[in-house]
């Protein structure tokens, strides 16, 4: 009997539950073994696992060790972001970098959903009003909107994107997005989504919500430009990476009045400092970077990951791939 084909775990200490590290260990394919290794492992421990394993499964952590990663044939990562790795240093060591093919999506397009649905109905004035004794009842009812009807700006439209457009539809509101790559027409129909410049989006949008990678090209590009051409009564979302956003901008904006309001899953820095000034606002709405977090979340990663690490094994090519190999 051959011997089990070896994965490696690397994780950052407290990113991965306890449960979904038991469920891995439960789920691992037949033919293959599984081994776990933190960020607080000494570094000699570490790079000789992964001089050893033929598969790399990653979480919120970076790889630093393509010099000794010479059998692996994948890095898997759980995210959807990839933005920790330097894509191309491993294309030229023949590493394919592959992310989670849209696990998270849905449970993120769902917390867009949320921060819309909150800002609208003004739900965190509304919950702390009663948490603190004030019965605020209908003060506000005329800076209260629907869903219905509204227009939501869609920035990026990969598998995020289409999930945010999908639960749009629902609601019965227009969602409309931008990307740099033409969509094919049937992907349009099926989400009932209409493409059109990055300028027309944020300048008629009633949500603007940004889904794109953080790279040299989205670093700050929702930023002052951005605002002051948005309408004074549009939300903008932020879930993606801190970074896409000029946090300076963004607070600026909201002082002034040039939006409405924001829902913020992401900082610049991490974890973001108590005293910023996007905190204790009433018209914006905050969650420590968790919007791609559930349970069900963790079991898409883990079959998706697993499933192309068996892939890779049978020779065929892995789904995801983001270094371009």
């Amino acid at each position: 009997m051959a011997d089990p084909e070896k994965i490696v775990y690397l994780h950052k200490e407290g990113h991965t539950p306890d449960e979904i590290v038991d469920l891995f260990k439960k789920s691992v394919p037949d033919g293959f073994s599984l081994t776990f290794s933190s960020d607080k492992e000494p570094d000699e421990q570490r790079r000789a696992l992964i001089a050893d394993a033929d598969y790399i499964i990653i979480y919120g952590r970076p790889f630093e060790d393509i010099d000794v990663a010479k059998k692996a044939k994948i890095l898997q990562v759980l995210s959807a972001g990839f933005d920790r790795f330097d894509l191309d240093q491993l294309r030229e060591a023949g590493l394919p970098v592959c992310n989670n093919g849209g696990a998270n999506a849905p449970t993120v397009a769902e917390q867009v959903i949320l921060f819309i649905l909150a800002l609208n109905k003004k739900f965190m004035l509304h919950h702390q009003g009663l948490q603190n004794g004030k019965w605020i009842g209908h003060v506000h009812a005329m800076d209260m909107y629907e869903l219905r009807g509204k227009q939501v700006g869609i920035i990026g439209f990969g598998n995020i994107g289409r999930e945010v457009a999908r639960l749009t539809n629902g609601f019965l509101a227009k969602p409309v997005f931008c990307d740099e790559f033409d969509v094919p027409e049937d992907v349009k129909k099926e989400f009932n989504a209409t493409q059109m410049s990055f300028e027309e989006l944020i300048s008629t949008s009633d949500v603007v919500t940004a889904h794109v990678p953080l790279n040299d090209s989205t670093r700050g590009m929702i930023n002052r430009d951005v605002f002051k051409k948005m309408k004074n009564s549009a939300y903008y979302i932020a879930t993606s990476r801190g970074p896409v956003t000029k946090e300076a901008d963004l607070i600026a904006a909201l002082d002034a009045g040039d939006i409405a309001g924001a829902g913020i899953d992401v900082f610049e820095d991490e974890p973001t400092s108590p005293d910023n000034p996007l905190l204790g606002r009433d018209n914006v709405v905050t969650t420590p970077h968790n919007a791609g977090t559930s349970i069900d979340t963790w079991i898409r990663r883990m079959e998706f990951g697993y499933a192309n690490i068996v892939r890779v094994s049978k020779g065929e090519k892995p789904l995801a791939i983001v270094n371009g190999l």
